[in-house]
């Protein structure tokens, strides 16, 4: 089915240089390219975020005590560990 697309004056030139260095088609570059592109967008849409990667670690307490949440109980954490080391 025939499409029809503006690439610029700048790009359209690019294109035309790398046909004629290489051989290959308008088409076939088109084609290709965007084959290419539908294929890497697809991949980037299908991997997994940074949070699904990660939420099994995100404000869990790794300590030996394993005491759970951190995030709350953060400055009484600090407070317990400069008390400890700076002891009056």
């Amino acid at each position: 089915m025939p499409k029809s697309l503006r690439l610029g004056t700048e790009l359209e030139k690019a294109l035309d240089r790398y046909c004629a260095e290489t051989g290959e088609t308008t088409s076939t570059v088109i084609r290709q390219s965007v084959a290419d592109y539908i294929v890497r967008r697809q991949r980037k849409r299908d991997a997994p975020s940074a949070w699904e990667l990660g939420k099994d670690l995100f404000g869990a307490d790794r300590s030996p005590a394993g005491k759970g949440n951190v995030s709350g109980r953060v400055k009484t954490l600090i407070r317990g560990k400069l008390r400890a080391k700076h002891h009056r």
